[in-house]
C-alpha cells in the first residue's frame, strides 16, 4: 500500500511526459554525442583569418551591388526626370523672398 501524499501523486502524473515523446526523445539522444562538442580542444590554436581574401571577395560583390542599390532605388527619380523633360515641364525656380 502506497503511503504518498495524493497531492504529490497528482503532481506528479501531471508532469509526466507521453510516451510517444519520451521515445522520440530516447531515439534522437541515441544519435547524439557522449561529450560536448562544442568546447574546443586545449591544444588547437584559433585560424587566422583570410583578410586578403574576404576583402577581395567584398570588392567583387561591391562592385554588383552598389550599383544595383542606385539602380534600384533610383530609377523612380530618373523616370520624374524623364517624363518631365518629355512633356516640357521643369520645376520653377525657387522665389527670393523679401528682407524686412
Amino acid at each position: 500500500m502506497s503511503t504518498a501524499n495524493p497531492v504529490s501523486a497528482v503532481a506528479a502524473a501531471a508532469s509526466t511526459e507521453p510516451a510517444l515523446i519520451r521515445s522520440v526523445r530516447a531515439v534522437r539522444n541515441m544519435f547524439k554525442e557522449a561529450h560536448p562538442y562544442e568546447r574546443p580542444a586545449v591544444t588547437l590554436r584559433p585560424h587566422a583569418v583570410a583578410w586578403e581574401k574576404y576583402t577581395a571577395q567584398l570588392g567583387r560583390a561591391t562592385r554588383f551591388y552598389v550599383p544595383a542599390v542606385i539602380f534600384f532605388f533610383g530609377w523612380p527619380f530618373a523616370m520624374k526626370y524623364a517624363v518631365d523633360a518629355w512633356n516640357g515641364v521643369h520645376d520653377a525656380p525657387a522665389k527670393k523672398r523679401r528682407r524686412s
